[in-house]
């Protein structure tokens, strides 16, 4: 069963989300609660759909939804401000609580790329994450941007990011940029490979530079010490050329047990979320969430 869900994150500001239970089951029963959360100027449409569905059929609730300004939800567009998506996820494990087909004491968290590293910030300050996975996420949001320029590249940056910190105070307005800007595209991402209509590429993306400066000051793994004794899935692909491995390594790392960290070979970074790489994504999602809320 899908339905269109709405709730309230900070500012007062209106998110909007869709919710899947399974359709059998016993009635009254509580089902693990996951959140999705997805990634960059992406919306509740782009690649989830497909998780949730195979989610679902293994028993779980699911709830994904748009960030504050992204898709359907309320919010200034183009700002894309970590900390204030994690808010919007903090809000949302909330909302996934009050559902009556929903344990609240078994709420789990999964994210692709910027929404890994979202979902890895917020299991480690928010202790009603019982579980959580992410895919290619980001230890160290400024370290990766860093990392995918030459160093002149990065100054170049740098520079440009303070130029619109000074015009924002003098102005009140960020300048809004393409994304490809901020995140700069690699021919060997696996992007080409992807279903048309779900091809980022095919999105007019636009980010206020005031978002690129403060994913430069997103540090993740400053905090995923502090998500056990809660469970922590880290998923790579040593292939990847748009999140470089060291990001989820260096996660794993600095986390205690439980924790896993799990590389899938011979794929690009687009190639998990979709076909065969994407199988093995979630058969790891699967047996790690089954394993630490007993679904099976």
């Amino acid at each position: 069963m899908e339905k269109q869900v709405s709730f309230y994150s900070g500012a007062g500001l209106r998110l909007a989300g869709i919710l899947e239970v399974p359709d059998e089951g016993e009635k009254g029963i509580k089902r693990p609660g996951i959140v999705l959360c997805h990634a960059g100027t992406g919306t509740k449409e782009t690649f989830l759909p497909e998780i949730s569905q195979r989610l679902v059929k293994k028993g779980y609730a699911v709830l994904r939804f748009d960030y504050r300004g992204f898709g359907e939800s309320e919010g200034p567009e183009c700002r894309l401000i970590p900390w204030e998506q994690v808010d919007d996820i903090r809000n949302a494990i909330t909302f996934m609580q009050l559902q009556g087909e929903v344990d609240r004491e078994r709420i789990g968290l999964w994210g692709p790329s910027s929404g890994g590293a979202n979902v890895s910030y917020t299991a480690g300050v928010d202790r009603r994450v019982k579980c959580m996975v992410s895919v290619s996420g980001m230890g160290d949001m400024g370290r990766w941007l860093r990392d995918i320029r030459r160093y002149w590249e990065w100054k170049e940056f740098l520079q440009r990011l303070e130029k619109d910190r000074t015009n924002r105070v003098l102005s009140g307005v960020s300048q809004k940029v393409v994304t490809s800007e901020i995140v700069l595209p690699v021919s060997s991402s696996g992007m080409d490979t992807l279903p048309v209509p779900k091809n980022p590429a095919a999105q007019k993306n636009e980010l206020t530079l005031e978002s690129a400066e403060s994913m430069t000051q997103f540090r993740p793994e400053t905090v995923v010490d502090r998500i056990s004794p809660r469970a922590a899935m880290w998923i790579y692909t040593p292939e990847d050329t748009v999140v470089p491995i060291e990001e989820s390594q260096s996660m794993y790392q600095k986390a205690l047990e439980p924790k896993k960290l799990v590389a899938i070979e011979e794929f690009k970074h687009y190639e998990l979320y979709h076909g065969a790489g994407f199988d093995l994504v979630m058969k790891n999602t699967l047996e790690w969430f089954n394993t630490y809320f007993d679904n099976e």
